[in-house]
């Protein structure tokens, strides 16, 4: 039977009831309800009768929160990613939501666009909801970012990056030492003259690393990556077109552009092109991640290997595991792979002419 009498005393609220509304009718504590909704078997029966009969009255229904903690589960994860403009990341959140879906939860997807607060925003919109565990990619987030999680104690991880930093685990490849193979190839195809496009914003702590590699690599031969050599930008194809007419007009001894991702090399190959400079004839270009447009272009593009669907699984596995009871392992690296094409080849003899400013 329906109930549609309104307990004495109690005003009819706008919009959806909440827990104070049924508080009231029940002439209870909200505290009261709260246990009553988490721990029925702490509250005396006489008040959970009262409680139970104000919720029916009211059509009351806990929010994704109240409802997680009833269930102590609300099967459902988070992710904040940096972009989804990326295929890469597009990737891994498709074998991430693939495997969760496999293990009956759903996935919650969020956007930071690289802003470090913004991805403390998303992360407090996730554990408002209930997730029971949240994905975010790279080491670096904000002291806030870390302390939100752990006080609502959901096991979490970070992804693309193998190193554990703050005692995150880790799931992913040693970017330093993918480029440092990169830039050893280069070398031994006769490269001495390098330049780079980088994508620095400040929370891509991938790219840092993949510096690091790549002036590691050329250290141990004895030569200096120069400031001038290295085009700092954000993540764009526009970018990398700037940036490498950037660098050879800088620089006309340049015979080789390593770009520490696919989508800044795509544009450092149209910038190449639109300079009239042939690849890899005139300038050899590079990439990072094997999109799937790295082997369609012309030419196809030399870059590294990220298995970003083994990302996503693993991590989709290992946050089910740490709900269960199993730790998460604290550092996992997962194989890179060079990946050679048409971009590269030996250096040419000749400086370039440098191209009309």
């Amino acid at each position: 039977m329906a109930v549609h009498a309104q307990a004495k005393g109690v005003k009819a609220t706008a919009g959806k009831p909440r827990l104070e509304d049924v508080a009231r009718m029940a002439n209870v504590s909200p505290a009261t309800v709260s246990r009553v909704l988490n721990h029925p078997d702490i509250v005396r029966q006489e008040l959970r009768d009262k409680v139970s009969k104000a919720i029916v009255a009211l059509s009351y229904t806990p929010d994704n929160a109240a409802r997680a903690l009833m269930s102590r589960r609300s099967r459902t994860m988070g992710v904040v990613v940096p972009t989804l403009g990326t295929s890469i990341f597009a990737e891994g959140i498709e074998a991430l939501q693939s495997r969760l879906s496999e293990l009956e939860y759903t996935l919650l997807i969020a956007v930071c666009q690289y802003d470090a607060e913004r991805e403390l925003q998303e992360v407090r919109t996730l554990t408002e909801r209930g997730v029971d565990g949240i994905v975010l990619v790279g080491g670096s987030h904000l002291h806030e970012t870390y302390e939100l999680i752990r006080r609502m104690q959901v096991p979490f991880l970070t992804t693309y990056v193998s190193e554990s930093l703050n005692a995150v685990p880790a799931i992913g490849i040693d970017n330093a030492s993918a480029t440092y193979d990169m830039t050893r190839y280069l070398l031994q195809l006769g490269h001495r003259d390098f330049g780079v496009i980088a994508n620095t914003q400040s929370s891509s702590d991938r790219t840092r690393a993949r510096l690091i590699g790549i002036k590691r690599a050329l250290e141990e031969e004895g030569l200096v990556l120069e400031d001038t050599r290295v085009v700092n930008c954000t993540h764009s194809v526009e970018q990398g077109r700037r940036g490498v007419k950037e660098l050879v007009t800088a620089n006309p001894s340049i015979t080789s552009v390593i770009c520490t991702t696919d989508t800044l090399a795509v544009g450092a190959l149209a910038g190449a092109r639109a300079l009239g400079l042939r690849v890899p004839q005139d300038l050899t270009i590079t990439g990072f991640d094997d999109i799937e447009l790295a082997a369609q272009l012309e030419p196809s593009l030399t870059t590294i290997g990220t298995p970003a669907r083994e990302i996503g699984r693993l991590a989709a596995d290992c946050l089910a595991n740490a709900i269960a009871g199993i730790p998460i392992p604290i550092s996992t690296a997962l194989p890179y792979q060079l990946i050679i094409r048409g971009s590269t080849a030996k250096p040419r003899r000749k400086p370039l002419r440098p191209p009309p400013r």
